[in-house]
């Protein structure tokens, strides 16, 4: 999925910018999901609520919180590097501020097709969305990595244990949320405590399973059944695309 903002105090703007993204998904197939803001403020404050996005359309030009203060926000207090930022302006000359944002693309006014839908691909593009990213928080900080580099995610107590192929994080949450992010992809709850990327099975057993890396995972009697299913099916695909 690709979480896509529209910020702009011109409610003509958003709807047009909205629908533009809504077509294509239509026509696409894309996983798109898009939240509309007509202020700086209520943007800002959503994403302080532990809320992400993948790609924000933002008016430069606002009344109460700009698109430049918003951007210097995101960067510097919840060090979001990863969201990627497009500009939108009525104006052509960008004040020097931008490059501390470091913005995707910018836009003019009257918005553009074609370019909104360039964006939304490059933006895919960058992010590696044909294998989707998983966000999560340390701190204030927001984190994202590429879905496909997830081997498996356990649960311990309040904490959620992260690995990849590049190393192991911790991080507060559920196993719910986690699950909530990652049930469209290439991931199963075998356990109560474990949600696992199918494709770095190396081996199946009736009571676990075998990661890439080595380690053994428990699977709960009741998952038996469903878990084996799973990945006999995409052994199937995996032989039938190969």
């Amino acid at each position: 999925m690709l979480k896509i903002a529209i910020c702009d105090d011109e409610q003509i703007v958003c709807a047009d910018i909205e629908k533009i993204i809504l077509d294509f998904k239509k026509e696409s197939g894309l996983d798109l999901e898009v939240e509309v803001f007509n202020s700086g403020t209520d943007l800002f404050k959503f994403i302080e609520n532990e809320n992400t996005f993948d790609l924000i359309f933002l008016d430069i030009e606002m009344q109460d919180l700009n698109g430049i203060q918003i951007g210097i926000k995101l960067r510097n207090e919840l060090e979001d590097y990863v969201t990627k930022i497009v500009y939108i302006s009525s104006k052509d000359n960008y004040d020097r501020q931008l490059f501390e944002v470091q913005p995707m693309h910018f836009l003019s006014k009257p918005i553009d097709k074609e370019k909104i839908i360039a964006d939304i691909k490059l933006a895919l593009k960058i992010l590696g969305k044909s294998g989707g990213v998983f966000s999560y928080k340390i701190g204030h900080s927001v984190h994202k990595i590429p879905i496909k580099d997830i081997l498996y995610f356990e649960s311990m107590d309040r904490e959620i244990k992260l690995v990849s192929i590049k190393g192991t994080v911790y991080f507060y949450d559920t196993i719910e949320a986690v699950l909530s992010q990652v049930s469209s992809f290439q991931f199963i709850q075998i356990h109560r405590s474990f949600i696992i990327n199918y494709a770095y099975v190396s081996k199946f057993r009736y009571e676990e399973v075998i990661m890439q890396n080595g380690e053994c995972l428990l699977i709960s009697q009741r998952r038996r059944k469903d878990v084996r299913d799973l990945l006999i099916s995409y052994e199937k695909e995996e032989t039938q695309c190969n």
